[in-house]
């Protein structure tokens, strides 16, 4: 139990600061051309950077879990990365509904380029 726990924590780290390098870096194929881009890039960024900063808390805490062994602190750790996955949830949830919003309102854009390439 302790030799996966500190699995699971190094890797939840590993992954929050992977998570967190790509963000910073840009994704391929990501532009900001105009004002619609660099503002939904912007808030896209600040919510990410909470959910980098929880699944780095989830993995410390299951790392501190591993080295208190079973007992109060060990059920605390485990419910707290068990509540802190679930705001991650939500978080990806709200992601969604904000990229939705944002292809919404690329679209007509997206279109005009298309149709004048065309031409």
């Amino acid at each position: 139990m302790f030799a996966g726990s500190i699995v699971i924590g190094v890797t939840l780290l590993s992954f929050a600061i992977w998570l967190h390098w790509n963000e910073r870096q840009g994704w391929a194929g990501e532009s900001s051309d105009d004002r619609l881009d660099q503002h939904y890039y912007a808030s896209r960024m600040r919510s990410r950077r909470w959910v980098h900063v929880l699944f780095g808390l989830c993995g410390i805490l299951v790392i501190v879990a591993a080295f208190a062994g079973p007992g109060r602190v060990w059920i605390g750790c485990w419910m707290s990365v068990m509540l802190a996955l679930l705001v991650i949830m939500v978080l990806a949830g709200v992601d969604a509904f904000r990229t939705l919003r944002y292809q919404s309102k690329k679209k007509p854009e997206i279109r005009r380029q298309i149709f004048e390439r065309d031409e």
